[in-house]
């Protein structure tokens, strides 16, 4: 984690530059460095805990594509001293490491503190470094003019401050860097690694046992629908005949609040337990975040990076943390509107399961482009964050946008087509459909790609531009068209008396009544042929059923025919008495 909040940092460095007020390309200057006119000032920071300690000026530096060698931005006359502050702390770090690994070494020299000093060098006033008195002192700033023009003061002055802050600082080095310091930072960081870890591991443990419960929730909510299913169903047997009758007291017995109450009640539960995963995931994150710079500020190796931990990361967190946030409320937000509007008194029971079906594709693509617009704004604030301008990125993508715009000319055919589909309400998830001459049931509807599953099992993904014609069995309501072809010998009176029967059986059987909302239809003989007599039948029945109650019905009839000697239509014979060859009389059947 501190490795990913580290890399974090570094990219926060690019995109560091800006253009000047006067829109000069060639003009171009680091974010921290600030123009006073003929003068560029920034800070010096001490390279351990990136601490600001005292601020230098240089002469301004119009093209630093083409600099001179006597013309050293101020930046990197600033890097150049906090390079050789680093230099003075890796000593200290180093004669740390030597008295606890190698004390015999140490102690044959003399222990001393480094001394930040003032002097004169090059009729200059400089800030040097008095590390060890064999060795010479290091030269770490010199006063020059320009820092004199800022500043407003004597050269000596200037040395003295910037002298009292290293000193200061470089004495908080020294305690950092001392034994006894280390040894308790170090054990402090231990316990801060081993709190975040044993809170993680609690906090992975109940998002674990939150995901079991959450799976057998989810089956239990999948059983829940299917049982008020059946007893939506069961209710709908006790109405009358009446078409009247049955639709009002079937959209009122839908609409009874008491049989949603089990499943209202479990899909709050599954939101609450989606929420508290999700709540989890951050916690998780941000313990983690915690942990990480509590040890960068703990042991003096890490402290250059914490101010960066305390920077870029958290702001980054901050803004897909409210994405995520924003996110899960839009979404809560369309599913508890989606079940608001699916149970409405005034429609029929037909209507209020279609438009169940509707609302359900339709809350499926809201979420869909409420988590692309989401995950947008996250994009252009992050690169907002890190300096990086979201226009310059689209105007460069937008030659190459232009590039790959006639291969993407199906995917905005397919986005079209789908909102049409979605608004014209030709299918839904749920629906038995026919496109392109392949059927199957609708699994997955978005705006980009439609996915049936066929009676074979096998899924099929049609794009939604290539939908130019759907055949919808099961919109509202399906219906069963029954033919057969009976004999001449049979009664036709007779066969059409059975068949009314077998259908007045089957409708009023408790069984499928529920399964057949109207009366069957029986519509006579539909045409004569030489095979025989064919007789059509209309069952309208419930979405989906038409199939079941076809076989059942196919079934009765063919026990109903065996019954009562009904013989099925076939091909007749036909005599031809002609003289082949003068001699032979041949009697030909056709089939």
């Amino acid at each position: 984690m501190a490795f990913i909040l580290v890399i974090t940092w570094q990219f926060s460095a690019v995109g560091q530059f800006s253009l000047d007020t006067n829109g000069n390309s060639n003009d171009l200057h680091p974010l921290e460095v600030i123009r006073y006119g003929s003068l560029e000032v920034t800070w010096v920071k001490f390279p351990l805990d990136d601490r600001e300690l005292f601020q230098i000026a240089a002469p301004t530096v119009i093209d630093r594509s083409n600099l001179e060698s006597d013309r050293l931005p101020v930046e990197m006359r600033a890097k150049n001293i906090e390079a050789l502050l680093w230099l003075t702390t890796s000593r200290i770090r180093g004669d740390v490491v030597t008295k606890i690994f190698r004390p015999e070494i140490a102690n044959q020299k003399p222990k001393t503190s480094a001394q930040v000093i003032t002097s004169t060098l090059n009729n200059r006033p400089v800030v040097q470094i008095q590390y060890d008195r064999d060795l010479r002192p290091l030269t770490i700033a010199t006063v020059t003019p320009a820092d004199v023009n800022f500043y407003s003061q004597n050269p000596e002055q200037i040395a003295r401050e910037w002298q009292k802050s290293l000193q200061q600082k470089i004495s908080e080095v020294e305690y950092l860097y001392s034994s006894k310091v280390i040894r308790h930072r170090l054990k402090e960081a231990i316990a801060i690694l081993a709190g975040v870890f044993v809170t993680s591991v609690v906090l992975v443990l109940i998002y674990w046992l939150l995901g079991r419960r959450l799976v057998k929730l989810q089956m239990k909510y999948e059983a829940e629908v299917k049982a008020l299913k059946s007893a939506t169903a069961k209710m709908q047997t006790e109405v009358s005949n009446d078409d009247v009758e049955f639709e009002a007291t079937a959209t009122e017995e839908t609409n009874d609040p008491d049989l949603f109450t089990v499943r209202a009640s479990l899909e709050k539960r599954l939101r609450t337990y989606k929420s508290w995963r999700w709540i989890l995931v951050w916690l998780i994150i941000l313990t983690w975040y915690i942990g990480t710079y509590g040890i960068t500020t703990r042991l003096p190796i890490l402290m250059r990076w914490s101010k960066a931990v305390a920077s870029h990361p958290l702001q980054f967190l901050a803004i897909w943390f409210l994405i995520t946030l924003l996110l899960e409320i839009s979404k809560t937000f369309i599913q508890r509107s989606i079940n608001a509007w699916k149970h409405n008194p005034y429609l029929s029971f037909g209507e209020s399961q279609r438009k169940s079906l509707r609302l359900t594709t339709i809350a499926t693509a809201l979420k869909g482009f409420m988590t692309f617009v989401s995950f947008s704004i996250g994009i252009v604030l992050t690169l907002a964050l890190f300096n990086i301008s979201a226009g310059s990125i689209l105007a460069g993508g937008a030659v190459i946008g232009l590039a790959i715009s006639f291969g993407t000319q199906s995917l905005v055919k397919d986005v079209v087509n789908g909102c049409l589909i979605l608004l014209e309400d030709r299918f839904a998830v749920g629906d038995v459909i026919i496109i392109n001459g392949m059927d199957g049931f609708v699994e997955e509807f978005n705006l980009r790609l439609t996915q049936l599953r066929n009676p074979e099992g096998q899924l099929i993904t049609i794009p939604n531009s290539a939908i130019a014609e759907v055949r919808n069995l099961t919109r509202l309501w399906s219906r069963v068209d029954f033919t057969i072809e009976v004999a001449y010998e049979n009664d036709p009176d007779k066969v059409l008396e059975i068949l009314e029967l077998v259908a007045q059986e089957m409708y009023h059987s408790p069984q499928w009544q529920d399964k057949i909302p109207d009366s069957p239809e029986i519509l006579g003989i539909d045409s004569l042929s030489h095979t025989g007599m064919l007789i059509r039948v209309w069952i309208k029945t419930a979405p989906l059923q038409q199939w079941l109650v076809g076989r059942e019905y196919r079934l009765r009839v063919r026990r109903a025919f065996a019954q009562h000697k009904i013989v099925i239509g076939r091909p007749q014979w036909i005599t031809y008495n002609a003289s082949l060859d003068g001699n032979a009389s041949h009697n030909l059947f056709l089939g």
